[in-house]
């Protein structure tokens, strides 16, 4: 019997994910990595604004951290920086806000203790106008070299 590689069965994983859905926002493929102790983590999904009126998503909270935030990666003179987004992100109407590495994600620092493959952990998203969305996001092995990486 053949086996699959890792990086196959990451990706068949990945594509069965849960989505969530409420107030006509909609949460695709949320996850997130294992991580070493006394490491942050981040968080990755994508949200459909399936409305005809822009919202904005302005914090996010979890119990398993001691700060939670919204952050962009950004290149600033060659070097990476991520910045908190302090005054949320707009989703357009009928458009989408991809949370992933090296672009916009949710930062976990501060966890009380580190995230282990298969555990799930569970954020509140606030939105200007759909109000508090909880999602429930998936705990994912680190694979360098895919798009899986922070």
């Amino acid at each position: 019997m053949k086996t699959l590689s890792a990086t196959l069965l990451l990706a068949l994983a990945t594509l069965s994910l849960p989505s969530f859905a409420d107030n006509d926002m909609a949460i695709a493929q949320p996850w997130t990595r294992a991580t070493a102790p006394g490491a942050p983590a981040a968080g990755y999904m994508t949200i459909l604004n399936r409305t005809g009126k822009a919202d904005n998503l302005l914090d996010v909270s979890g119990s398993f951290a001691k700060r939670v935030e919204l952050h962009q990666s950004l290149s600033v003179d060659g070097v990476m920086k991520m910045v908190h987004q302090r005054e949320g992100v707009r989703i357009p109407a009928g458009g989408e806000l991809v949370l992933k590495p090296g672009g916009y994600h949710l930062m976990f620092m501060a966890l009380a203790k580190p995230f282990v493959v298969g555990e799930t952990y569970s954020v509140k998203l606030g939105f200007e106008r759909a109000g508090v969305i909880e999602v429930v996001l998936p705990v994912m092995a680190f694979e360098h070299g895919t798009e899986m990486a922070h």
